[in-house]
């Protein structure tokens, strides 16, 4: 017949099971990251078949004032490395080293770097979209047709180079999370786009303005996230921005033959 354990024993014990709460409540354990991957993954699946796919899912949500500072202070100082040191920078612990923090802290809203980056980047689209619902008119609404074209290009061109700056392999993976059109409003850009046919009715030769106000409001985003998914050099090459140009301009102005 066995004995009762020791003193010593029991202690030990005691400690063994009291041991993996504390773990979980300081570090991500290898199950809920395991989980975060697989969410992440899903998300991932769903944006290859063009639809945008939700924000990365953070471990927990801050809903006091100081747990919210927290979370503030971790993207900001994500951001911060970004910008001085570069994507190879952006660690769990140089994040949580420069925002002050400790890494359980920072492990308690988010699961991995790349939930730090998705983050960062859905501050960015929001920031995006603020400034464009608060702008009075769209450079498009003040220059002739051909420069409203251009300027289109331009800012999807230089949209997805400086998104892809951060961080390049996971926004060429996870971008469509972080697309605009979702955000402001797929109408309001078609809206948009009519507005700008409308206006300049005299050069433009489409036979269905709305129709062609849904291909310009899809047709250069879907083109330029294409180049950014397969040949991403591209959207620094200033002889495929101008095909790009010609190819709006010449669609919408050419000559159409007798329908």
């Amino acid at each position: 017949m066995k004995g009762r354990p020791g003193r010593s024993t029991r202690r030990r014990s005691a400690r063994a099971q009291a041991q993996p709460a504390e773990t979980e409540e300081e570090f991500p354990s290898t199950r809920a990251t395991a989980r975060a991957g697989s969410r992440f993954a899903a998300s991932a699946r769903v944006e290859s078949a063009g639809v945008s796919a939700p924000s990365i899912p953070s471990r927990r949500t801050p809903r006091q004032i100081r747990s919210r500072a927290i979370v503030e202070a971790i993207v900001q100082a994500g951001r911060e490395l970004l910008a001085r040191e570069g994507p190879k920078s952006l660690t769990t612990n140089r994040i949580a080293e420069r925002a002050g923090v400790s890494i359980g802290s920072l492990y308690r809203y988010f699961p991995n770097k790349d939930a730090v980056l998705a983050a960062i980047y859905d501050a960015e689209t929001g920031r995006e979209v603020a400034d464009i619902r608060a702008a009075p008119a769209w450079q498009i609404d003040e220059v002739p047709l051909h420069d409203a074209l251009a300027a289109i290009v331009d800012f999807q061109l230089e949209r997805q180079r400086r998104l892809l700056a951060l961080g390049e392999e996971f926004y060429r993976r996870h971008h469509g999370a972080f697309s605009l059109g979702p955000r402001v409003g797929r109408d309001e850009l078609e809206q948009r786009m009519l507005r700008l046919l409308e206006r300049h009715a005299g050069s433009v030769r489409v036979r269905d303005p709305a129709q062609a106000a849904f291909m310009l409001a899809r047709g250069v985003s879907a083109i330029v996230r294409r180049a950014l998914e397969e040949r991403p050099e591209k959207l620094a090459e200033a002889s495929f921005r101008q095909e790009l140009v010609d190819l709006l301009d010449c669609y919408l102005t050419a000559e159409r033959p007798p329908a």
